[in-house]
């Protein structure tokens, strides 16, 4: 009864109209520490205060990203409470997104990009404009091209990046698997930022390091092109160079479109042991990878957030901020998967890994912190 009450005297505060383009989960999670407005362009997420004020950009929906939002808002509404949000979808066009940023320098103190299209898109069409720029849940802006150097980005642009560095990234594969020769590369054709900032430089440098790479790009605009299809193929290459695949692993990109797909990728790699770029992506459930060795879409937005909140309250330019790489890595392990496929989990990454799940899919570690079971 009280929680109708209470859920039935909000909705009476703002207008329910919730966006097609963000996630339920957002809805419920911003209910009681904001107020919302909505119309057909955008929705405001409004503390009690409006200074100062905060323009976002969407590249889509997503569930990455509505985690990446949660996460700002949470941090705000701690660290700087009085700042308002607006939250748009990114235009269609070149020329709708100029209009936007025209009304943005009129109307907002701070532009966050979220996604790697929304940072692409931005950037091409406003490095150097007035407003300081802050890339939330994006991937690498160097190997992207739109910076040449980790230590600035030289303009009006705060990069963050949740890509690792490629030796980085093969050197924890090696330690899950030592004897690994073969490693496929799972990534979707469309994700033009996952093939340039994760499958390129991870092939490149597992080439060079004697192992054999096998491409695994799924196009489901092509019949050939489609993830079973593709699974199908591929896994018949590797099992000619490795029959028993016990010398291989499966690597998944953070391609947005395969990730909500890991269950059908599981099913069809068997006892190909699945490991990821994208720590939410392992979990207590089926479908889980093993692990995963990244960062994680809170500990991007957390970064991306306390860079904002610098720039605001006037104590950097964005200018003098590095590139947002996070080091060590997010690692978290599903014990579930490890026994499915018959892994070996070497101890050095039980003990760096920040989550960890059970056989029985129980969380046991969150955050590096130990989970205690509650009594019966």
């Amino acid at each position: 009864m009280l929680s109708a009450l209470s859920c039935s005297g909000f909705a009476s505060e703002q207008n329910e109209s919730w966006p097609s383009w963000l996630g339920q989960t957002l809805q419920q999670s911003t209910d009681q520490a904001w107020k919302r407005h909505t119309n057909a362009e955008y929705i405001d997420f409004i503390p009690r205060s409006e200074y100062p004020k905060v323009w976002v950009l969407v590249s889509r929906r997503s569930s990455a990203y509505d985690t990446a939002l949660n996460t700002l808002l949470a941090v705000y509404k701690q660290e700087l409470s009085n700042a308002t949000f607006r939250v748009f979808l990114l235009p269609e066009s070149d020329e709708k997104l100029k209009l936007w940023l025209q009304q943005a320098e009129k109307s907002a103190d701070l532009i966050y990009t979220l996604g790697s299209t929304a940072m692409v898109q931005v950037h091409k069409l406003y490095a150097g404009g007035k407003l300081p720029v802050v890339t939330v849940n994006a991937k690498d802006p160097v190997l992207l091209g739109l910076t040449s150097s980790y230590q600035s980005s030289g303009n009006n642009f705060a990069f963050t990046s949740l890509n690792l560095p490629a030796d980085v990234t093969l050197s924890f594969l090696l330690r899950f698997k030592p004897e690994m020769k073969q490693l496929g590369i799972l990534y979707a054709k469309s994700n033009t930022s996952a093939y340039l900032t994760q499958f390129l430089p991870l092939k490149e440098e597992a080439e060079k390091n004697g192992m054999q790479v096998v491409a695994f790009e799924v196009d489901e605009n092509s019949e050939q092109g489609k993830l079973a299809t593709v699974l199908t193929q591929q896994l018949q290459v590797m099992s000619g160079e490795d029959p028993q695949l016990d010398q291989s692993v499966l690597w998944l990109t953070g391609s947005s479109s395969l990730l909500d797909r890991v269950a059908e990728i599981n099913a069809q790699a068997d006892k190909l042991p699945l490991l990821t770029v994208v720590p939410e992506v392992v979990n207590g459930r089926q479908d889980s990878a093993l692990m995963s060795v990244g960062v994680s879409f809170v500990n991007n937005a957390n970064q991306a957030a306390f860079y904002g909140i610098q720039i605001l309250r006037g104590n950097i330019e964005p200018s003098a901020l590095p590139v947002g790489v996070l080091s060590p890595p997010d690692i978290s392990i599903s014990f579930q998967q490890a026994a499915r496929v018959k892994a070996q989990i070497p101890f050095s990454l039980i003990e760096m890994a920040s989550d960890i799940y059970a056989e029985n899919g129980e969380r046991i570690r969150a955050d590096g912190m130990s989970m205690e079971s509650e009594a019966p």
